[in-house]
């Protein structure tokens, strides 16, 4: 089916619209879920994150305006979510949740820690800042560990263009904090 007349199933009939979007897409969409998460997330996350996406469409479709193919708007929303579900698992949770709270090592400093956490929720909205695609060559570089060829072989990049963009954001990252 189109994206025209998937657009208008949706509109008119909502429910039969997702189940024909997820039969049509799922496969993208895990697919694009599985090469984000495979190596930091378990099966059933990768299956979190499908579903996720799903949700999020269901709701996002209701005012969608084509731009670009439905297609390509799916691929990203399923791309972002993924990193989200990457990132959420690496990162501790927000300094303002109500269950948050920091452990400290025996002989521990609170301020500290506490500047720790800070600089580390700074050091990542910098890296988000710098945009596509540098923002995920630095997270896959360095917070999930993955080389620059595995890089660059995901992102359909050469592996000096991976190795270039990841020396000069961090190169603007350290101008942004002062040093090294």
């Amino acid at each position: 089916m189109n994206d025209k007349k998937l657009l208008q199933l949706l509109k008119k009939d909502p429910n039969a619209g997702m189940d024909r979007l997820i039969s049509q897409y799922s496969g993208l969409v895990f697919g694009i879920a599985r090469g984000i998460m495979r190596e930091s997330c378990t099966s059933d996350e990768i299956e979190d994150c499908v579903s996720e996406v799903f949700i999020k469409l269901s709701t996002a479709l209701a005012s969608f305006e084509p731009r670009a193919s439905l297609k390509t708007y799916i691929g990203v929303a399923a791309r972002n979510t993924a990193l989200n579900f990457v990132r959420n698992r690496i990162v501790p949770q927000s300094l303002d949740a109500e269950d948050s709270f920091i452990e400290l090592p025996d002989g521990g400093d609170f301020e500290d820690e506490l500047e720790k956490k800070e600089l580390f929720a700074a050091v990542l909205r910098e890296i988000e800042a710098l945009g596509e695609p540098d923002s995920q060559i630095l997270f896959r570089k360095y917070y999930l560990e993955q080389s620059s060829k595995h890089i660059a072989e995901r992102m359909n990049l050469s592996v000096s263009n991976v190795d270039t963009r990841a020396h000069r954001a961090l190169a603007k990252l350290r101008t942004k904090f002062g040093g090294n």
